[in-house]
């Protein structure tokens, strides 16, 4: 366990330091109960095979952000309806985990079949972690990633308490925060930190609404003093 959390920590540090640097403020990540509170890819009666795998689930949040400054609003997203149960696979390349691969019912498909994409996190709400046990879910998780044009398969998440550090941290994290010099992306707190320190340079608040927030170089106005 200590050699898991060990992992997990190295690979989420990049992310937290670029979230909360400088901020005064600590993100705690903790496991969640061991209980799974009934939370499994298909309804007990319907449980037909062994516990394949343990993975990150998560709904596609009501209203989504898109468009230049993410001030296009859009119920859902074009291939899933608001609240759409998703399964999330773990990051496939080291962006943050700003985009993921999910699987899930298309819209129009009653339930039938599982669509897989890439879909930004910030899309993307109540993060949890649940059994799955369904083999077509495994099949549409796990095929070649021939819609990227390569041709092996994703990984799973190797362990329950990697997929749970993950969700905790994906749902700590739930603002989409970009500096204004296209330095970089990622995801901070909300409300979000005062500054942070990309690349030895320092980034403050200079747009905020409730999807995501825009750092930049330049101070932030000094506020008015009381006095006269």
């Amino acid at each position: 366990m200590r050699a898991e959390a060990a992992e997990i920590a190295r690979r989420t540090a990049g992310l937290r330091r670029l979230a909360l640097a400088g901020s005064g403020r600590s993100l705690e990540v903790v496991r969640l109960p061991g209980q799974m509170d009934g939370g499994d890819d298909v309804p007990g009666a319907e449980r037909q095979a062994e516990l394949a795998a343990f993975c990150v689930v998560a709904n596609i949040a009501e209203e989504t952000a898109h468009g230049e400054g993410c001030l296009e609003l859009r119920r859902g997203v074009k291939h899933f309806p608001p609240g759409a149960k998703v399964w999330v696979l773990p990051p496939q390349w080291g962006d943050g985990a700003d985009q993921l691969i999910i699987a899930g019912h298309h819209r129009g498909t009653h339930g039938r079949g599982f669509a897989r994409m890439v879909l930004a996190r910030r899309h993307l709400t109540g993060f949890r972690v649940r059994g799955v046990y369904s083999p077509a879910l495994i099949r549409g998780l796990t095929r070649p990633l021939t819609e990227l044009g390569r041709d092996h398969a994703p990984g799973l998440w190797r362990t329950r308490f990697e997929a749970e550090q993950a969700a905790t941290i994906w749902r700590a994290l739930s603002l989409t925060a970009r500096a204004d010099d296209g330095s970089f992306t990622t995801m901070v707190t909300d409300p979000p930190p005062a500054e942070i320190t990309w690349q030895g340079q320092r980034y403050y608040p200079a747009h905020f609404n409730a999807h995501r927030v825009i750092y930049s170089r330049r101070l932030p106005p000094a506020e008015p003093s009381d006095s006269g």
